[in-house]
């Protein structure tokens, strides 16, 4: 069994291939697993429904709330399923709108391909390692220019200029994956290349309309995502940036710059945000990760990161939970540095806004042991966990769907309310003995706690309160 390492950045980690059994999902809950990503871009349903009730099943033994995210595909253009094993730079090829290539011809996914593309145009496929430029467009083919050639393979993701292709951020087959994801209760939904803040809400439209309200996770891979940035944050419940297909959109020296940017807008609007992509790139094979990539992980967390992600490495890779221990273990350490200093969100005129700043200040000024936040959606403890409070933080919930979704805030400890009582009197009593029951606190030790009366409402937030433990 892997030693857990307490931290508060959390780890995401993408389920797949490479994690298809009920032991190896919970040697990823028990290696430091706070969300399970379920990437809808491969995998069938049953597949996907038969991870997730292998990753409700770790979290109950191991006594751990997991949240699962839910990675809708989006308009993710891809190679077809036939085509040229290889090119060559220099070479010549055509690109055509289907499924089905040849030996110098490659097929997309994009039925406009001749219609939308220009001379002159780059395509990039498989995450920028091949790069054609148009040189003819024809009534039913471009011919291309090999800039940069090399291996190629079904279903690889096809790059076209983004600001001249008409496709919906949410298509048929990601209404479809998204009414499955929904039944199977799914606690986060991202959706990929989303481009402005209308997008977000369409996808949060669909899920109330099925019954089903789920905080949404807009993916940052898009230069107009990136231009859009504040009211995309701000219309979201958290975000990921996706630094691979960004880094194909954009050069490559841009993301570190679009990294801090995101980072400081979401510290901003008290959004959580993820980074994601090729952070333990190489412990796909390798045992070990690089001392760069180390570095990547330490810095997203220096930057102010709620989460960082595994993708590739947990969902195909050898080594799925060394990878997760070795990123908590990167995390703990990065977080125990002097040059740690996590930056609070900015306090705006909400009282819910101010009560959580309010609760950090005097949790900090008394030397608490900890901060109870009494949360029946969770939305008091997402504004205490950008708050960046120096103590932790224990969110109290009574359903189990707020505590799945606690356990992508940053330095949150979800915890089951079974029975606080029905007054601020009988909570401060059962809280200070639940507390000590868990070892979370002594006698002399001071507490504090978030609620709001009437107690167990939604938006009732308004009191801080000090308990002693006797």
């Amino acid at each position: 069994m892997l030693r857990r390492v307490t931290r508060n950045a959390k780890i995401v980690c993408t389920v797949g291939p490479a994690t298809d059994s009920p032991e190896s999902v919970r040697d990823l809950v028990e290696a430091g697993m706070d969300v399970a990503r379920l990437n809808f871009s491969h995998g069938t349903h049953q597949e996907h429904a038969r991870r997730a009730d292998w990753i409700r099943a770790a979290s109950h033994e191991v006594g751990k709330p997991v949240a699962i995210l839910q990675d809708l595909c989006g308009p993710k253009i891809r190679t077809g399923l036939t085509g040229p094993e290889a090119i060559e730079s220099g070479q010549r090829v055509r690109v055509i709108a289907g499924d089905e290539g040849g030996p110098d011809t490659i097929a997309v996914g994009y039925e406009h391909v001749t219609r939308d593309l220009q001379v002159g145009d780059r395509i990039l496929l498989g995450d920028g390692e091949i790069e054609l430029r148009v040189e003819e467009v024809g009534s039913e083919a471009l011919v291309c220019h090999v800039e940069h050639g090399g291996e190629l393979r079904a279903r690889q993701g096809a790059n076209l200029p983004a600001a001249r292709i008409q496709v919906g951020s949410i298509t048929d087959r990601d209404r479809r994956d998204l009414a499955f994801g929904l039944k199977m209760e799914v606690d986060y939904v991202a959706l990929s290349f989303v481009r402005s803040a209308d997008d977000v809400a369409e996808l949060r439209t669909l899920c109330e309309q099925a019954g089903r309200p789920t905080p949404v996770v807009p993916k940052i891979e898009t230069p107009q995502a990136v231009e859009a940035i504040e009211a995309i944050a701000e219309a979201s419940d958290a975000l990921m940036l996706a630094r691979g297909d960004l880094g194909v959109e954009l050069s490559p020296e841009a993301v570190p710059v679009v990294q801090k940017r995101v980072l400081e807008v979401c510290r901003q609007k008290h959004t959580p945000v993820i980074v994601a992509t090729e952070m333990l790139q190489s412990m796909v094979t390798a045992a070990r990760p690089t001392r760069a990539e180390a570095s990547d992980v330490a810095n997203a967390v220096f930057d102010g990161a709620d989460g960082v992600m595994l993708s590739a490495e947990t969902a195909s890779g050898r080594h799925p939970a060394r990878a997760c221990a070795t990123m908590a273990r990167i995390i703990a350490q990065a977080e125990a540095s002097p040059h740690y200093d996590p930056c609070p969100a900015d306090v705006g005129t909400a009282t819910a806004e101010a009560i959580a700043r309010g609760a950090c200040e005097v949790a900090h000024r008394i030397q608490a042991r900890a901060i109870v936040v009494m949360s029946a959606t969770g939305s008091t403890t997402r504004l205490i966990s950008k708050a960046r409070p120096d103590r932790p933080v224990i969110g109290v919930a009574h359903e189990e769907a707020a505590l799945r979704r606690m356990a992508l805030l940053w330095g949150v400890r979800p915890a089951r309310n079974r029975d606080l009582g029905d007054d601020a009197e009988t909570l401060a009593v059962r809280v200070r003995e639940a507390l000590v029951k868990r070892g979370a606190a002594t006698s002399g030790d001071r507490v504090v706690i978030v609620y709001g009366t009437p107690l167990g409402e939604p938006g009732s937030t308004n009191s801080i309160r000090v308990e002693a433990i006797p």
